[in-house]
């Protein structure tokens, strides 16, 4: 039989082991949380230091060889052209990356992607500034870009994807928009879009073809997922029918007589299921 004084000084040590529990717990959650929102993505040692001659928006550049890099795996708002206006925070973007390579000693740290050019010749890659900064990361992590998925260019997909996530909770620049932070609806779509968008819809059905899978979203949007992409989708994709979606990449107008909106989709992380 224990003595009252040997159960107030067990009761004591009790209540001191759980509070210490807790502590540990708390700085455990703490550090597991700063880590997946400081993640570091580091560039190789193939990558190439060059000088930078300007920045034509958020997302492309012009070295000082004349060679336009556009970077992987984020899209900025557009700047208007021929008398369009701006998107919101395009302007903004823009000379926010201007001021930082500046600020930086000009200079970045230029990383060819597996797939290095585009249509329009330009150079993919993975930028770092001077001091080794992720320029992709940086841009996410202030929230003047959006994540995007385009294999096979999806080395840093992972690392990136925690920044955008800290500037979307912190609703940062594009992310108070909520055309950014809910998705677009895809029964109303704007004729005027273009550019890569996050859309968000229900399943009506699910069509197949022989190189593609088919979501078919309300309000005529269709969904493109070539079938040799599948193994990069988590999701039963034949089990999506009458759920509701967000997915994000480039649309385009296609005015067919199954859609009038169609958006590839190369990569699993660029489907969320609501």
């Amino acid at each position: 039989m224990f003595t009252s004084g040997q159960t107030h000084f067990m009761n004591f040590s009790k209540t001191r082991l759980l509070s210490i529990l807790c502590w540990v717990l708390l700085l455990l959650t703490f550090t597991v949380s700063v880590s997946a929102t400081t993640a570091v993505c580091e560039r190789e040692s193939s990558a190439q230091l060059h000088g930078v001659k300007r920045v034509i928006d958020a997302d492309t550049l012009e070295l000082s060889n004349g060679q336009r890099v556009r970077l992987i795996g984020v899209d900025a708002p557009e700047l208007g052209r021929r008398g369009a206006p701006d998107e919101p925070f395009a302007r903004e973007g823009k000379r926010a990356l201007e001021h930082k390579i500046n600020q930086t000693g000009g200079q970045i740290w230029v990383q060819p992607g597996e797939d290095p050019y585009d249509r329009y010749n330009r150079l993919l890659a993975d930028l770092f500034f001077a001091n080794g900064q992720s320029i992709q990361g940086w841009l996410l992590e202030q929230g003047w870009v959006m994540q995007v998925f385009v294999a096979p260019n999806l080395r840093y997909a992972d690392c990136l994807k925690p920044l955008e996530t800290q500037a979307r909770a912190a609703q940062l620049n594009i992310w108070s928009l909520p055309e950014y932070q809910q998705g677009i609806e895809s029964t109303r779509i704007p004729s005027t879009i273009q550019g890569a968008v996050i859309v968000k819809g229900k399943v009506q059905r699910i069509g197949r073809s022989q190189a593609n899978l088919w979501l078919n979203l309300e309000g005529g949007v269709a969904v493109q997922i070539p079938r040799d992409q599948l193994d990069r989708f988590d999701a039963r994709l034949d089990q999506l029918e009458g759920k509701v979606v967000r997915v994000r990449g480039w649309i385009i107008r296609e005015n067919s007589r199954h859609h009038q909106w169609r958006i590839r989709l190369d990569d699993g992380r660029a489907l969320e299921v609501l």
